[in-house]
């Protein structure tokens, strides 16, 4: 059976993102465009036991992970596409700067083979088959993750969503296929709609190891409530990766972990901002969840 590590490192604070306050989601852009800052986190989390992270491309991270010495390397399970960095750049480098850029990461071969395959499906792309695009977007994204080990790969929350809504199956199709098949790991899918998505991936029968999706003892961004997200909980087989469990940091950990303690959550992903907040809220997440 596929297993993920208990507690995941959440790298939400290290792109700049709190759903807590606009000045802290500032502070986290600043304190953490210094990559050592970012080190001195991921050396803390790993020194704690933490063996997993999610995170979206980010170059410091990567390079901070592969500052850890050889035996405490962790697995990476990176979310794509980066949305977050998408919507930032393409508002100074445009579109097609964004993408540029991102070509950049890839070597000679992969540049070939996009261009290749972007040329042949640029009628899909222009008409805004949102399908079509993950596919040829998902070698952009994951080249940069090839020299990690990447147990899963987790389709990004807004993405997601947004294919649900205007009812395109193929997207998840196209992306569990091209994930489980030319990537080697298991499919994840994040929602920020846990009670409508489950039950349309079951009508679908869709074959998805896992879901990501938010899980809290607030019900913060358990939609469209948290009772309905809590029946759906008990009653599946799929893989949960719970976030949110602090609810965008207005829970302690001692709530947080409590609440998570005993339901049918696999693993979960919790991001933090600073080496004390590492090892306080690790320590409290291990008394609880061991």
């Amino acid at each position: 059976m596929f297993k993920l590590p208990k507690i995941i490192l959440g790298s939400n604070p290290f792109d700049g993102v709190s759903y807590l306050s606009r000045s802290q989601a500032k502070n986290y852009l600043e304190k953490f465009s210094d990559e050592a800052e970012i080190f001195k986190v991921i050396e803390a989390a790993s020194k704690s036991g933490i063996k997993a992270i999610t995170c979206a491309y980010n170059e410091k991270v990567l390079n901070s992970l592969d500052k850890l010495p050889q035996e405490k390397r962790m697995k990476v399970v990176p979310v794509v596409p980066n949305a977050y960095e998408y919507i930032r750049e393409s508002s100074s480098k445009g579109l097609l700067g964004t993408v540029t850029d991102k070509l950049k990461r890839t070597d000679t071969f992969q540049k070939v083979k996009l261009i290749i395959k972007g040329t042949g499906q640029i009628k899909g792309i222009i008409s805004k088959d949102i399908g079509t695009l993950i596919s040829s977007m998902l070698d952009i994204e994951l080249a940069p993750f090839k020299k990690h080990d990447v147990p899963a790969v987790i389709l990004h929350g807004h993405i997601a969503d947004l294919a649900l809504v205007n009812d395109k199956r193929e997207v998840f199709d196209v992306y569990c296929d091209a994930i489980r098949n030319t990537f080697k790991a298991e499919p994840f899918i994040a929602t920020h709609n846990f009670g409508r998505s489950l039950p349309k991936y079951k009508e679908w029968n869709l074959d998805v190891t896992g879901i990501h999706a938010s899980f809290n003892k607030k019900g913060f961004m358990m939609r469209p409530s948290a009772q309905e997200c809590e029946e759906l909980l008990e009653k599946t087989d799929k893989y949960i990766l719970a976030k949110k469990i602090l609810a965008g940091g207005t829970l302690e950990p001692e709530e947080a972990f409590d609440y998570v303690k005993g339901k049918n959550i696999h693993s979960v992903a919790i991001g933090l901002g600073s080496v004390s907040e590492v090892y306080h809220t690790l320590a409290i997440a291990r008394a609880a969840l061991d």
